[in-house]
């Protein structure tokens, strides 16, 4: 399959978070549809709105990733609605600051929910049409906090999880055509990085830079093309060269 008869169609999940605009728009600019899919539909109306207002083509539906009827309503509506899929990103995420003492008797399963289980689920749901199809591409959002290690445990578990998953979930894929690849971003733009990880930047990262969230989008986008069909089960750090020796925090709980 060249560049020219590529399929189009690529679902977004977590659309309306603050590295998903990067994702997105650097999607929509290069002619993809953008099938944007968010817990909050308002969310994902934005993104799409917004996607639309560049003249790009947008779709919007609600999903909470951790609920499997969910994704399942999601499926038979996009289907319904769009047609085929052929690449999906796993965007959704959520960091839940705690650190062992702090969890309760479901906020890591909470995390776990919405960061691992569901992606696997978004996988169930949508690969086997990539499979029928004998094209594919998957790429998950993983992050350096499941490589290094991070001070709130649920959060490192579930990205750490979610990049054995791709890597994995080769296996499952072996001569269909579909790809599965994980990016895992350091430091980026959102307003879920807080102020103390901000300040270390210059210090602990080499290149001393904050990633802007379209760097992710254009990793995303290589990750489309032909010239990353061989890349299957990569984990792809964009970290500024972070990870090879630091911890984001200096300090221990109390």
């Amino acid at each position: 399959m060249t560049s020219n008869d590529r399929p189009r169609t690529v679902l977004v999940t977590g659309a309306g978070g603050g590295m998903c605009r990067g994702i997105n728009a650097r999607l929509s600019d290069a002619g993809y549809r953008v099938v944007c899919t968010d817990v909050s539909i308002e969310a994902a109306e934005r993104a799409a709105e917004d996607l639309r207002r560049r003249g790009g083509s947008a779709d919007a539906f609600v999903v909470d990733v951790s609920d499997a009827q969910s994704v399942h309503a999601l499926g038979e509506s996009v289907r319904s609605h769009v047609g085929e899929v052929h690449a999906l990103v796993n965007a959704a995420g959520v960091l839940d600051r705690k650190y062992l003492k702090d969890h309760d008797d479901t906020s890591f399963e909470r995390v776990i929910g919405i960061n691992l289980t569901g992606p696997f689920r978004m996988v169930q749901q949508f690969a086997p049409q990539m499979i029928e199809r004998g094209w594919g591409r998957i790429i998950d959002i993983s992050s350096i906090a499941g490589v290094t290690g991070y001070p709130y445990p649920s959060y490192a578990a579930s990205k750490a999880g979610l990049s054995n998953l791709a890597r994995s979930l080769v296996i499952d894929f072996w001569g269909t055509g579909v790809t599965i690849n994980s990016i895992c971003p350091g430091v980026v733009d959102t307003p879920m990085v807080i102020q103390e990880v901000r300040d270390q930047v210059a210090r602990k990262v080499p290149t001393e830079k904050i990633i802007d969230p379209e760097e992710i989008g254009g990793v995303v986008l290589f990750l489309l093309s032909d010239d990353a069909r061989s890349i299957n089960g990569a984990d792809i750090m964009i970290d500024g060269g972070a990870t090879r020796f630091f911890q984001l925090f200096d300090h221990v709980p109390a």
